[in-house]
């Protein structure tokens, strides 16, 4: 009896040291490859971030630069053309 449960004690062994090389080997790459896309992610929403910050910078210069803006007719008050005095 002693040799049996001797058996069934390593093959249990040997059965989780599968398994943990399974989950080693399958687990930590696909988490290795998630964290990387996180940062390369990461990096470009930043990356974008900085260029809408620009750009909003920009348009807002050029509308300081710009005091008499040009209307559109509806935006007139009374919604109609431009008429002259």
């Amino acid at each position: 009896m002693d040799n049996q449960s001797s058996e069934s004690g390593s093959i249990g062994y040997l059965l989780v040291l599968v398994l943990f090389a399974l989950v080693f080997v399958l687990v930590l790459p696909l988490v290795g490859m998630m964290y990387v896309d996180t940062m390369v992610v990461r990096r470009e929403a930043k990356a974008q971030m900085e260029k809408v910050e620009k750009l909003r910078k920009s348009i807002e210069d050029e509308r300081k630069k710009d005091a008499n803006p040009v209307l559109i007719p509806n935006q007139l008050p009374h919604g109609g053309p431009a008429q002259n005095p």
